[in-house]
This record gives structure tokens, C-alpha cells and sequence, in this order.
């Protein structure tokens, strides 16, 4: 539901992301209409919520079937039609955007919006592949559909696994997301999933596809080829349709992954899924035809208290991460 870097202030603690340099089926929801639009401190202007916090209206792009991301040889960032590899957009370069609000924390904006609520990563845990030589080639994570909050407010809440290409002010992310609430790819109060790139600049995402409590969604992020040192990634939800899916090609390695609870503008307990905990499982990580020796760091940003990751298996070919509530 960044390559990106993660500062965290909880009142204090908040992650932040800043970018670029996942089978049971349930009805689906059409395409996305219009982003949903939150009201921000004076001067940001029409904000939209994403997987990287609040962004300008005007950076949130759909990617609609038959077309995906490339970075060309320039450093361009470009919309391209996959059948022909023909540009149909073009997003401009590539950079570290100067905004402050991407600077210190995409979600920072909410703090004068939604005093005293957890915004941003409130609890995962991450690993960062250590050898260049081996690149991770896909990455996979199951996971089932939690009730529904027992308090239904304003909140967003977003549930998936990501790949970074490491944590610096020019970073992305790619990630299969599970949300409820409404972001930019619109929603409500129901889960949907689809598909995310995210930059430091822009927020890319595909067809919004409704799921209900107890379907079990698998996501998976795999490397489909190289260009010189850059690589090509595709986000999937496995069994939904290719409209939910995101492709990003020409980009840098991806070789920091995470497994996340991201939430907005939840301030109690009741506003967090109706459950104690959730299970990222099923784990599953390849550097070619091989499962790493990995090790996960868990981050809470609420000190210790709930919500928190907890490492329950750290297997790279059956790996588990909790999430309690």
C-alpha cells in the first residue's frame, strides 16, 4: 500500500520515504476515478496519499494495462506501451526533489493535519542483500486478509512487501499493496490491492482490486532481466489480473527488501485491523535459483509498543514476519 529514505518521528519517530537515481479472488473493482485528495498545511497545495505518504495531486500517475515504466537511457522517467516499447509520456528526469515535504517525510504534512496519530511505517522489519554480485530475483510474500478495523475513520492502512534500491534521498520503491481506507488509487472503507512504483519525484500504481477479510493474497516482485547495471521489475498480486501490475525498467538494483505496516491517521488500537496479529508468510527470496542466508531487522515506531514486527521465521524459502497489533 520509495530508492527511498526512511526517517521516522512517532512524535518523534516517523519513517520517511524519498525515491528514484501480492490466491483467492474476490470481485474487482473498476479502474480508479479521481484520487482522493486530502487537505494539507497551507502552501502544499491538493495532496494525494500514497504508499510514500502524502504527494501533489499532479505527481500520482495510473498506469493502465498494456503500458509500463522506463527510465531511459538519459535518465528520464517515461510511460511506455508494452507491446511497442513507444514512449507515451514522459515524467521528466530523474532527481532528488527539493520539496521539504519529500525531504523530511512524505507523511510530515500530516502533522499539523491529524496531531497525535501514528503516520507513516508504523512497524517492519527489512534486510539489505549484501553482496553486488547476486542480485535478489524475486521476492515473494503471502499473506491473509485481516477483519476490518472495529473503529472505521478516516484512517488508511496499507500491508505489503517492498524492494528498495537502498535508502538514500534518490531512492524508489516497487511493492505489491494490500490497503483499507482510500489512497490515491481511490478505495473506502474495504481492502483493495494493486501495485505501486514509487519515487522521490512521482507515485505510480494500477487498477484497484477489491479483496474481502480472509482471502489469502500472494505478492511477488521479480527481476525480468538487465540492462548494463540496471535491472527490470515486475510487482504482481498472483492470480489477479495483469491491470493490477506494475513494470519499472532500466531502474537501479533493488537489494533492500521490507515487509511493512504503513498507516495514516490512526491515533488507538481499534483503528488498526480487528485482530491481534497478521502473518507475512511464506517468505521467499531468490538470488538466481538460490534462498540467501538473510537476516531480518525488525523497526517499531512506536518504541516497543504495538503495533511490531516480530520475527517469528527468518528462512529466505519460508520466512514468516508477524505483525502484532
Amino acid at each position: 500500500m520509495q530508492v527511498f529514505k526512511h526517517i521516522h518521528s512517532y512524535a518523534a519517530i516517523l519513517l520517511a520515504g524519498t525515491i528514484l537515481a501480492g490466491c483467492t479472488k474476490d470481485t474487482h473493482a473498476p479502474k480508479p476515478t479521481t484520487p482522493v485528495t486530502t487537505t494539507a498545511p497551507s502552501g502544499t497545495g491538493d495532496m494525494v496519499l500514497t504508499p510514500a505518504g502524502l504527494m501533489p495531486k499532479a505527481n500520482l500517475h495510473f498506469i493502465e494495462p498494456g503500458t509500463e515504466l522506463r527510465v531511459s537511457d538519459d535518465g528520464r522517467l517515461q510511460k511506455i506501451e508494452s507491446a511497442t516499447g513507444n514512449m507515451l509520456q514522459d515524467f521528466g528526469p530523474v532527481t532528488i526533489t527539493t520539496d521539504p515535504i519529500h525531504n523530511n517525510g512524505f507523511s510530515r504534512a500530516f502533522d499539523n493535519v491529524v496531531p497525535k496519530a501514528v503516520n507513516g511505517w508504523a512497524a517492519y522489519t527489512y534486510w539489505s542483500n549484501p553482496t553486488t554480485t547476486k542480485p535478489v530475483t524475486s521476492f515473494t510474500t503471502k499473506w491473509t486478509v485481516p477483519a476490518a478495523p472495529k473503529t472505521e475513520g478516516a484512517q488508511t492502512i496499507f500491508l505489503f512487501n517492498g524492494m528498495q534500491d537502498g535508502t538514500s534521498a534518490s531512492s524508489y520503491i516497487i511493492q505489491p499493496v494490500l490497503q483499507w481506507g482510500e489512497s490515491a488509487a481511490g478505495g473506502g472503507k474495504y481492502w483493495a490491492i494493486t501495485n505501486w512504483y514509487v519515487s522521490s519525484a512521482n507515485a505510480f500504481y494500477g487498477t484497484l482490486e477489491t479483496v474481502t477479510a480472509g482471502t489469502s493474497i500472494t505478492g511477488v516482485m521479480t527481476e525480468t532481466g538487465a540492462t548494463g547495471s540496471n535491472y527490470n521489475y515486475k510487482s504482481v498480486f498472483t492470480g489477479y489480473p495483469t491491470a493490477s501490475s506494475i513494470t519499472a525498467s532500466n531502474v537501479p538494483e533493488a537489494y533492500w527488501l521490507a515487509e511493512t505496516l504503513e498507516v495514516y491517521s490512526v491515533s488507538k488500537a481499534a483503528q488498526y485491523p480487528d485482530a491481534t496479529s497478521m502473518a507475512f508468510s511464506g517468505i521467499d527470496i531468490l538470488e538466481g535459483t538460490t534462498n540467501p542466508s538473510i537476516t531480518w531487522t525488525p523497526v517499531a515506531a512506536t518504541g516497543g509498543a504495538l503495533p511490531k514486527a516480530v520475527v517469528t521465521s527468518g528462512s529466505s524459502s519460508n520466512g514468516t514476519v508477524t505483525i502484532d497489533f
